[in-house]
Order: structure tokens, then C-alpha cells, then sequence
């Protein structure tokens, strides 16, 4: 985590094209089905393409609403790597988040407060403990009315 952080504050200083993201009708099923496409061009020519379905009929089988793939070119044009959108948002977020606690947050801090992310929490907590000394994790879910600490759960990790 602490290279993805190190390694998004390097890429954040490039200049990437990134155009707006859009999305279509998906025929068929029962919903109001999408497909998005978000592409986004790097300045020695590499391409990323992010892809992903909006399905929010999954949630009745127990399925991801959201799913996709990111498949990345090399700057001749070819596919070199296709790779699960989910677990690479979710890291990226984690980290992107992380990078600015370390120009927003006290060095000394300690707790970290998580609001409402879901499967997201224990990465948030990971990438934060990389920039400071994060001992408590709170989670709360504001739709729940619950909070539940985890105690320890960045450091765990660290």
C-alpha cells in the first residue's frame, strides 16, 4: 500500500487525459441496466479503458450491483493487462484518500474515522496506517445508526 500511495502521488503530477465517462442502456433483464466506459490516455501514449456494468437487479441473487474489468494498452496500441475494476478501485481510492491525510491530517494522529464505506473499511484503514501512526479504526454506519470500533485493525495489517 505504501508503494501505490507513493506511486499515486507521482502520477497525480503527470498530465493524463481522462474524458468524461459514459454510459448506455443495457438491453434486456428487467432494470435499468448501464454499461460505462471511462477512458483515460497517458502522455507517452498508453491507454486505460475502465468498463463496467450498473445491474442493480443483482442485489436480489446476491450479486455485485456494479462489476467491470480495466484493460490497459501499451503505447503500440497493445492489450498488455486486463484486471478486476473492483479491486483496483478500491485500492486506488484507498490510497488517493491516504495521500491526502498526508497533507491534510496531524503527523501524530492516532484514530482514524471511517464513515459509511463498506468493503472499503479495511483498505482505508491499511493505506491511512502507511501515512501515520493509526493505533484505533471507528466505523460507523450513519443508514445503520451502529458504530463499531476496530481496535488495532490498521496496525494488524501494517
Amino acid at each position: 500500500m505504501e508503494q501505490l500511495v507513493e506511486a499515486l502521488h507521482r502520477a497525480f503530477a503527470t498530465e493524463v487525459r481522462a474524458y468524461e465517462r459514459t454510459q448506455v442502456p443495457v438491453p434486456g433483464g428487467v432494470d435499468e441496466r448501464l454499461l460505462r466506459t471511462m477512458p483515460a490516455f497517458g502522455p507517452d501514449g498508453r491507454v486505460m479503458v475502465k468498463l463496467a456494468t450498473v445491474f442493480p437487479g443483482n442485489r436480489d441473487a446476491g450479486l455485485p450491483t456494479i462489476q467491470g474489468a480495466l484493460l490497459i494498452f501499451d503505447a503500440h496500441g497493445r492489450p498488455t493487462a486486463l484486471l478486476d475494476a473492483a479491486a483496483v478501485t478500491r485500492r486506488r481510492t484507498a490510497a488517493a484518500s491516504a495521500l491526502a491525510s498526508r497533507f491534510l491530517s496531524r503527523r501524530d494522529s492516532r484514530r482514524l474515522l471511517i464513515i459509511g464505506t463498506g468493503c472499503l473499511a479495511p483498505y482505508l484503514a491499511l493505506a491511512h496506517a502507511t501515512v501515520r501512526p493509526i493505533e484505533d479504526v471507528i466505523e460507523t454506519q450513519p443508514d445503520m445508526g451502529g458504530t463499531d470500533q476496530i481496535n488495532g485493525t490498521a496496525k494488524l495489517h501494517h
